[in-house]
């Protein structure tokens, strides 16, 4: 054996062992460095780890520089970071050492704008990709997919990493992602939703995007979970048709919400006592504000509740939505800041969803360019931004904006300065009926005689039927039931001369109550069949892979002063318009 030592030594020279030595003062900078880095001290941790990289050789010596390269790119020094990378040589790398050096590869090619390169680098399966690298992995591949005009797959990639970020990046990010899809023409985003695979999430989007635009999707949404309980209902009949047994209503029924609330649960009543079929035991219950809804959810869940339906304001859903306890599914009357829980929905009347709406009116009959004109009202601006938002992703332009006061009734002159010799295609309209109507009556000395106008439906704030005719031609999404369109509902006119919960502004309410029953008797079927419909009384409703009623309201015009149904052909300009 002693003769044979010296060969051994030799052996172990020769197969290399030198090639990832580390001196016992670079395991020290090492670990040193490692410290550094988590505190957060990057521009430190990058220097010990070059300190640590000149004592070692080979595999060791690489390692070190690329970690040395992370974290002076963490410290924003983004030519030190390069010079580390170089000092490195990929060969000798493998696993997760190896993909941080594509990963700062692909930065340097991304700054360049080499999407190809960065593509190239990136072409790991995701699996194989570290969960802490996997947000950046995705999001410099979205980046270089879409600076090679791919919209769709840089959406995809946005939608994998939305679970690691925070709830502002997210909610950006989700922007982003309907931005992107709202590029492809509907032929091409019908196709490259169909060939997503089950489990991948920007389908979710994908759908919802179909969906907003009236198309088929190409298959059920992947649910993760059905509704709570559900095996404890009563089977469906042949239309889908699947209330629970006991149904709990969660509303503002004292407090300075009480109207609002008597008009829903009149509404739903309404439909409720209209239905012929089985129909489920309801009790109400009174939420009086945010500090209720707890107190609500305990009382109906004691009396045997299967499902609940409400609460109606957004504070009083996101409070229930973060019970950590909630068993039940929830047909919730309006949207919180995050998603409904698996197996339930979220169902509102919201003036974003009407600002949308009306820049796809506008874009779908190619009036892209628009000028704006609103006025400091809360609803007015929520309405605006959403518009602005759904025009800008679908290639539309704003081309200015006026505000306009009550205060000064002139509004040619703020009019004329915004057109700047550029003649708009249409006009968007945030505003009540008292400036709609001094509007129009100023549209022709401003020089916008003929272009066409769409609305929300603030503009019936205020209405008045003897000057409203100074808004005929005026566009804006309404209810199909307040326009006459829904023959097997109850007429509007007549109800509202017995209810006062229907009369006026309790109408849209009221409304909004009939489908929110509607949605409680056919939500199993919404969820598990992706061209399920509903034609309700506020528009055609479906239920998105998020849970969100996605709401498609009918078109009305003012004519004679009145509300009429729109026709479905193109805006066009006024009789007798150059």
């Amino acid at each position: 054996m002693l003769r044979l030592l010296p060969l051994l030594l030799a052996l172990a020279v020769a197969t290399g062992c030198a090639s990832v030595s580390v001196s016992p003062g670079a395991t020290v900078q090492q670990d040193s460095a490692a410290q550094l880095a988590a505190d957060g001290n990057h521009r430190e941790a990058a220097r010990a780890w070059a300190a640590t990289a000149n004592a070692s050789r080979g595999a060791a010596r690489d390692r070190a520089w690329i970690n040395a390269a992370e974290q002076y790119r963490l410290a924003g020094d983004l030519g030190a970071a390069s010079q580390a990378l170089d000092e490195s040589n990929r060969r000798r790398l493998a696993g997760a050492d190896l993909l941080l050096h594509d990963l700062l590869s692909a930065d340097g090619q991304a700054a360049a704008g080499r999407s190809a390169e960065v593509l190239a680098l990136l072409g790991q399966p995701r699996g194989s990709v570290p969960a802490e690298q996997r947000a950046r992995w995705h999001g410099l591949r979205a980046d270089a997919f879409e600076a090679q005009n791919r919209p769709f797959e840089a959406a995809g990639e946005l939608a994998w990493r939305l679970d690691s970020l925070n709830r502002d990046a997210r909610a950006a990010s989700v922007r982003r992602i309907d931005a992107l899809l709202s590029k492809l023409p509907d032929a091409t985003l019908a196709s490259a939703s169909s060939t997503v695979p089950v489990g991948y999430p920007v389908y979710l989007y994908a759908g919802r995007a179909l969906t907003q635009r009236g198309l088929p999707l190409p298959r059920p949404y992947d649910r993760s979970a059905s509704a709570p309980g559900l095996d404890a209902w009563p089977a469906a009949e042949g239309d889908g048709y699947r209330p629970p047994l006991r149904l709990a209503a969660l509303l503002p029924l004292s407090g300075p919400m009480a109207a609002a609330g008597h008009s829903v649960r009149d509404g739903l009543l309404a439909a409720y006592y209209a239905e012929y079929r089985r129909r489920p035991q309801i009790r109400f219950y009174d939420t009086a504000g945010v500090d209720g809804v707890r107190r609500a959810l305990l009382k109906a869940r004691e009396e045997g509740a299967q499902m609940l339906v409400g609460p109606l304001t957004r504070d009083e859903v996101n409070a229930l939505f973060a019970l950590p306890d909630l068993d039940l599914p929830v047909v919730a009357l309006n949207r919180g800041t995050v998603p409904p829980p698996a197996g339930s929905a979220a169902f509102a009347l919201s003036p974003e969803d009407e600002g949308a709406a009306a820049a796809d009116r506008l874009l779908d009959r190619g009036l892209r360019n628009v000028l704006v004109v609103t006025q400091a009202d809360d609803n007015a601006q929520r309405a605006l931004g959403a518009f602005r938002e759904r025009l800008g992703a679908r290639g539309g332009r704003v081309l200015k904006e006026v505000t306009v006061s009550e205060g000064n009734p002139d509004y040619v002159p703020a009019l004329q300065a915004a057109l700047s010799g550029a003649r708009p295609d249409a006009l968007f309209l945030s505003l009540k009926a008292a400036q709609a109507r001094l509007l129009s009556s100023q549209m022709d000395t401003a020089g916008l005689i003929g272009v066409p106008r769409v609305a929300t439906s603030l503009i019936l704030s205020g209405a008045n039927l003897r000057m409203d005719t100074e808004l005929d031609g005026i566009q804006y999404p309404e209810l199909p039931w307040l326009l006459g369109l829904r023959g097997s509902l109850p007429d509007p006119d007549t109800i509202g001369q017995t209810l006062p919960s229907a009369q006026g502004g309790g109408a849209r309410l009221f409304a909004f109550g009939m489908d929110a029953w509607m949605l409680v008797a056919n939500l199993d079927r919404l969820a598990s069949d992706p061209g399920a419909e509903l034609r309700g009384a506020t528009g055609e409703l479906q239920l998105d892979g998020f849970g969100g009623v996605q709401r498609r309201p009918a078109w009305a015009v003012f004519s004679g002063g009145r509300s009429r149904p729109a026709l479905d052909g193109a805006l066009t300009p006024d009789a007798g318009t150059p």
